[in-house]
């Protein structure tokens, strides 16, 4: 941050809050990034209660479907249309998009039987072999782009919510198979919370660590309920019910 900058700087952790707050389309985000700096702040709690500096990468979407993928790089704020309406973080969204050309093998449809000489090499399993399937962004780059365009349609939004969940469920991190050091002493990484967005309906969907129950907030009661103040959702602290299903059989015919 310079001192003829400082009025458009921003903190990473403040960039949604910005977008929400001043534009409606991604084509407005488009625009207003060109007046703004993202400083690199340090985030309150944030690995240490100092904080640290996360890697920003920013992914905007429109009710219109429309996607872009924000990143800071060489003290400019890169923007890249994002058809795909995918991104991870890490490295930059250019490189992601090259890295795909690796997989363009993979198919949704059956493995087929193929014969090596005079042996016939019998397939077992589906389709998508070779697909990568660890932690790393790269991966998950690649296996958002092949299930979100895979995914079959669905006749309602509650339909497409329970989708789009079941596909984020190939990304969620068991508690002891990912391990990060980065932040003073080595931790078991989580998937903390998955969400996903209705942006038509205004309708927020969230799942948490410790409870799987899909919770959802309608976003326009949510702000009439606050009537113009300040709300804080409290996602932890629940348990996810287990429910016993002992005596709910029913006789066999």
């Amino acid at each position: 941050m310079t001192p003829e900058n400082a009025k458009h700087a921003i903190a990473p952790q403040e960039f949604g809050m910005w977008v929400l707050a001043n534009f409606a389309t991604v084509d407005e985000v488009k625009e207003g990034v060109k007046s703004i700096v993202v400083v690199p702040t340090p985030a309150p709690g944030l690995g240490s209660p100092q904080g640290m500096v996360a890697g920003a990468h920013f992914f905007v979407q429109d009710r219109s479907g429309k996607s872009i993928a924000i990143e800071p790089v060489d003290g400019t704020l890169k923007v890249h249309d994002a058809p795909l309406g995918i991104m991870t973080n890490a490295p930059t969204y250019d490189w992601h998009m090259t890295n795909l050309q690796n997989y363009v093998n993979l198919s949704v449809k059956d493995v087929e039987n193929a014969k090596l000489g005079p042996v016939t090499l019998p397939a077992f399993g589906s389709g998508l072999h070779g697909m990568p399937g660890d932690f790393t962004p790269p991966s998950r780059f690649v296996r958002a782009a092949i299930y979100s365009q895979s995914a079959a349609p669905n006749a309602t939004a509650e339909d497409a919510v329970f989708s789009a969940f079941h596909i984020l469920n190939q990304f969620d991190i068991p508690k002891g198979s990912v391990q990060n050091s980065a932040i003073g002493g080595t931790v078991d990484e989580i998937t903390e919370w998955t969400s996903v967005a209705d942006l038509k309906n205004l309708r927020w969907y969230f799942r948490t660590f410790t409870d799987q129950s899909i919770h959802m907030v309608d976003l326009k009661e949510a702000v009439e309920a606050a009537k113009g103040e300040v709300r804080i959702l409290k996602m932890e602290g629940t348990t996810q019910p287990i429910i016993d299903a002992s005596t709910n059989f029913v006789a066999g015919k």
